[in-house]
């Protein structure tokens, strides 16, 4: 490790130190808390306390959430200061999430209030079946806050009902007037059709508060309950949820490669993987084909395994720089693949 980088891992050390101190010092950390809404949707509400103290951690990369399921967020430490942010209330985002309705989705998902700004976008955001919520420079309306869970629902309820399968996405976008591939990096923000459908969520799902401008972003497009048929098809996708009849399915590791932690997650095949509670196993091999390393147990969520692999083999020993090969199953459903460690 070079001198400048063992300087950062030491700054970032002292900060989530500092952090966890003054928490400590302050109150006894906060656990998650959980609520189920009217509509079937399972939230789990991360305090920043309870991320401080259980997901924080610093290297000579940067200061990190690590959580199992959602993965990992930088938090930028340098150009905001965290004690001059204003975190996001969990009794706002609660009442968000309760305001939902007319629709019926059976969804669990995470919702991080960051105690620091996310590195890479300054701003709140949705991954798959996770929401971090970015703190504020000065308190925010209701209205505001409103807004921004809801619609930042509607990208997981996209991830959840229409991700993979062409068929919905070119439906939805016949309907919408959309071109289907209207998205990406060379397509403004307004008017990516991922930005599109969730606006649409959130002015057709939402409550008083988050539809009380009575706009969407993209004021070029009709409003949604303008739209005839719309909100019927997308009640029908949140309903049931497309799934596939294959055996073998997509696998990832997060991330790859890796350092310490590298989480492998396998998409299941069928609803019996999803309800039955199939144990995820995961299997590490070297490329002479020798098992490394074999865990049995994860967490299955979303119709997804998810099991993590501490970079140890079977002797407890720290394995070798270089590239592994993996396979993961649960159930009837199984993957495969490559994964590099390093030193």
């Amino acid at each position: 490790m070079t001198q400048h980088l063992f300087t950062r891992w030491i700054s970032n050390l002292i900060i989530v130190a500092i952090l966890a101190l003054i928490m400590a010092s302050v109150a006894p950390a906060k656990a998650a808390l959980s609520v189920q809404t009217s509509t079937g949707i399972q939230a789990v509400i991360h305090t920043p306390e309870e991320i401080i103290e259980r997901y924080l951690d610093a290297d000579s990369d940067g200061t990190w959430l690590r959580h199992p399921v959602a993965g990992s967020v930088e938090l930028d430490t340098t150009e905001h200061p965290w004690d001059s942010l204003v975190p996001v209330s969990s009794d706002v985002v609660m009442a968000a999430l309760e305001s939902m309705d007319h629709f019926q989705a059976n969804l669990q998902v995470e919702i991080f209030l960051l105690p620091g700004m996310p590195a890479d976008v300054m701003s709140s955001f949705a991954r798959r079946d996770a929401i971090f919520m970015a703190p504020t420079l000065a308190e925010p309306a209701d209205e505001t806050i409103h807004y921004i869970v809801t619609h930042e629902m509607g990208h997981v309820l996209c991830w959840f009902a229409l991700d993979g399968q062409v068929s919905r996405w070119s439906q939805y976008c016949s309907l919408r007037g959309l071109d289907l591939d209207q998205d990406g990096a060379q397509v403004s923000h307004a008017q990516r059709n991922r930005e599109i459908i969730a606006e649409d969520f959130r002015f057709l799902f939402g409550g008083h508060l988050a539809t009380a401008s009575g706009t969407i972003e993209n004021g070029d497009l009709v409003l949604p309950n303008q739209v005839h048929g719309l909100q019927e098809l997308l009640v029908s996708y949140l309903a049931t949820p497309q799934e596939t009849v294959l055996v073998e399915q997509p696998s990832r590791v997060y991330p790859n490669p890796c350092r310490a932690q590298a989480r492998v997650e396998l998409t299941l095949a069928s609803s019996a993987d999803k309800s039955m509670g199939a144990e995820p196993i995961l299997e590490v091999y070297n490329l002479r084909g020798q098992l490394v390393k074999r865990i049995q147990g994860g967490t299955v969520v979303n119709g997804r395994a998810v099991i993590e692999w501490d970079g140890q083999g079977q002797d407890g020993r720290r394995v070798s720089a270089g590239m592994y090969l993996y396979r993961v199953s649960a159930g009837p459903t199984k993957g495969s693949g490559r994964m590099v460690i390093l030193n």
